[in-house]
């Protein structure tokens, strides 16, 4: 087995909120009083977005002479002396991971564009930044290019029918005038229009928006309307969105958003392996371990998508290659936060059930991954999470049908920075590109599971409106999909099990949670990691966590309902009617509930409650026939069993035709003769058993 080297550029952090355009001088090169000299990527391959605050990635290029793992991330400093984005909790957000495909570690800190400006690092005229840190008894030194430039994204009004994939082809297939916005355009020098959809892909597009359309009895978005507008670095970025917002031609208009950093993975703790999966009563868990060894719950046909930036098919138990990516070379692989995350994520899903490492929740599941990172014209690769979500609407399987079909799942594995900025993360939803987008998929019949993000917000706030729009509020608009929280896994003193996690987001909007710490699964190497031989295809941890931990734990209980009402010929079920179900038999929250983020799934307590299988009952006879097969006043024991199902209710029987009779004890045949038991068993349900039969002559005579 080869783990994969994929070639990626650096990215940044999301910040939608704000627009201030960054204006200070830029500043000199690396001084020459370092140890060692280092190479730096700066943002997207050096592509920085001046518009709107938020966190740029900086990547050090570890090399034979500099071993990323000995930089103290604490040390770095970029520019005149700004140092690195760090959580809430004071730790510096960074990734040690080999982010070039060089086969050395590299490390990447996240710093705040708002402080490089302040310090005059940053501006239109910035052409590098300067790097030092401290290493394990030395010093480094480098300096990255920057290519700044002004980024957004526009909606267009969806009557207009906007098309065309520049400036000059850009027209209104309704005939409509856009002399306005090309106004503004020409006057703010643009230098690209990129539509979310290409050309190509527009009849796709159309097909699958017809098909959900037909599915949706609410309108479904036009994502062709969507575009990329590409401006001039010295560009008044808060006047452009002034002007272009005041349109009638336009419905939204925002800085394009950059990529929030995964998770770091925390120091491990102990902890029972893959409790998540197990009963509620004595782990805590979703309850999916018993009624996973019905096939029908295992999730075959059924494909999972995950929006994620990185993953490493070729571990051990995930048993993928690179067909798992259906970015087809648009949307590519970005890896300067390694492929940890995904792999967790990809290992709670579907590890294989194969006697080792982890077992997925629905491991028979075909499991796909398609990045944010898309790869534009001009090289660079910014995080467009929108158009990614549009592409797979379009794409078609080797039968020229839609990749993406009813009961199929999408996990959203992104979170994006809210109006607070920094590390406090917002549903990915808060980018209006996505909520649209998940409109589509969901109406599509795709069953869509969002992370709800580690920001700590609460999405009724009111800083979550956008253009008059409660944003988050279901009784105004909701995409269809669902909103996934972290809670505690009740492995530690401090978190009562269920209750919601101090980082997770929470409000009305969310719909279930789960363990949010605690959670056994493949990659990061935190466990038997050396008697493994430091493999990164033999990776396992046992403290993945975040709202990132969470999602995959409810894509399971999703996948298990789909699964089984397909093969019963229930389904496809939408993802309201699959929600609905699993939070009416979920395990409520605790402590915290008006810091609402749902119940935890409970899987076999969802399934008993809609189950279709009869009960299936045995007899039993007190007594062997004698040498002519005869019985002498014989005891019959019945006994019923629905498995995982909704529980037997009754069993009844009935001896020579006579009247059906409740079984509640053991009861003898006393009659002289030959005699026919019928026998049957209803469930809870009202699933009632094929009537069995038995006969037996009993040759003894009333007492």
């Amino acid at each position: 087995m080869t783990r994969r080297l994929r070639l990626g550029a650096a990215l940044g952090t999301l910040a939608v909120a704000g627009y201030a355009f960054l204006a200070p001088p830029a500043q000199a090169g690396p001084s020459d009083q370092s140890d060692a000299e280092v190479d730096v990527t700066v943002g997207f391959t050096g592509h920085v977005n001046l518009a709107g605050p938020g966190l740029i990635p900086v990547t050090v290029h570890g090399s034979p002479a500099v071993d990323a793992a000995d930089i103290d991330p604490a040390s770095v400093t970029v520019g005149d002396g700004v140092t690195p984005a760090r959580t809430e909790a004071g730790v510096v957000i960074s990734h040690v991971a080999d982010a070039d495909g060089d086969g050395a570690d590299d490390l990447t800190v996240h710093v705040d564009k708002q402080a490089l400006a302040a310090e005059g690092d940053l501006s239109a005229a910035t052409t590098a930044l300067e790097v030092s840190a401290d290493t394990d008894g030395g010093t480094i030194d480098g300096a990255g290019e920057v290519l700044p430039e002004v980024s957004l994204e526009i909606k267009f009004t969806e009557d207009y029918r906007v098309r065309g994939a520049s400036e000059a082809t850009l027209r209104s297939a309704a005939g409509e005038n856009l002399d306005a916005v090309r106004d503004v355009l020409d006057r703010h020098d643009v230098s690209a229009l990129i539509p979310f959809v290409e050309a190509a892909d527009l009849p796709e597009l159309a097909a699958a928006t017809s098909l959900a359309q037909a599915r949706s009895a609410a309108p479904v978005p036009d994502l062709a309307s969507w575009y990329t507008v590409m401006l001039p670095a010295g560009t008044d970025a808060d006047a452009v969105l002034a002007e272009l917002s005041a349109l009638p031609e336009v419905v939204y208009a925002y800085p394009s958003p950059e990529p929030a950093p995964p998770p770091a993975e925390p120091t491990p703790d102990f902890s029972p392996l893959q409790g998540y999966l197990r009963p509620v009563d004595t782990h805590n868990g979703i309850n999916i371990e018993e009624v996973r060894k019905d096939p029908r719950v295992r999730g075959a046909g059924i494909k999972v998508i995950d929006l994620e930036y990185d993953w490493n098919p070729f571990h051990e138990d995930l048993q993928l290659d690179d067909s798992s990516d259906v970015g087809q070379g648009r949307f590519v692989p970005y890896t300067g936060f390694g492929d940890d995350h995904g792999t967790a994520v990809f290992g709670e899903i579907m590890a294989k059930d194969n006697g080792y490492g982890v077992t997925g929740g629905v491991p028979d599941v075909e499991m796909y991954g398609i990045s944010p990172s898309e790869l534009l014209p001009n090289g660079s690769m910014p995080w467009r999470p929108g158009p990614a979500l549009a592409f797979l609407a379009t794409i078609k399987d080797e039968n020229g049908q839609p990749f993406v079909q009813p009961g199929d799942a999408l996990i959203l594995e992104q979170q994006t920075s809210s109006p607070l900025g920094g590390s406090r993360y917002a549903p990915l939803e808060w980018i209006p590109a996505v909520f649209e987008a998940n409109q589509v998929l969901t109406a599509m019949g795709a069953n869509v599971v969002l992370t709800g993000g580690n920001g700590n917000t609460n999405t009724d706030d009111p800083m979550y409106v956008r253009n008059g729009i409660k944003w988050f509020d279901p009784a105004v608009q909701h995409s269809g999909s669902i909103f996934a929280g972290a809670g505690a896994s009740g492995l530690r003193p401090a978190n009562p099990a269920r209750s919601r996690l101090s980082f997770s987001n929470y409000g009305q909007r969310f719909d279930l949670h789960a363990w949010g710490q605690d959670i056994y699964t493949t990659g990061y190497c935190n466990v038997f990691c050396a008697e493994l031989g430091n493999d990164p295809n033999r990776a396992y941890s046992r403290s993945f966590s975040g709202t990132s931990g969470a999602g995959p734990i409810v894509t399971n209980a999703v996948v298990a309902v789909q699964s089984y009402v397909k093969s019963v010929g229930l389904g496809p079920w939408t993802t309201a009617q699959i929600n609905d179900l699993l939070r009416a038999t979920g395990t409520p929250q605790t402590t915290n509930t008006h810091e609402n983020i749902g119940p935890l799934p409970n899987v076999q307590a969802a399934l008993a409650s809609i189950e279709v299988d009869a009960p299936t009952t045995e007899h039993d006879l007190n007594q062997r026939p004698d040498r002519d097969g005869q019985y002498t006043n014989p005891t019959v024991t019945l006994a019923a069993d629905d498995s995982w199902g909704s529980g037997v209710a009754k069993t009844e029987y009935r001896i020579d035709g006579g009247a059906w009779t409740t079984y509640t004890a053991p009861f003898r045949i006393r009659a002289y003769g030959e005699h026919t038991v019928e026998f049957r068993s209803v469930d809870a349900n009202g699933n009632t058993e094929e009537t069995d039969v038995f006969t037996l002559f009993n040759r003894g005579r009333n007492d």
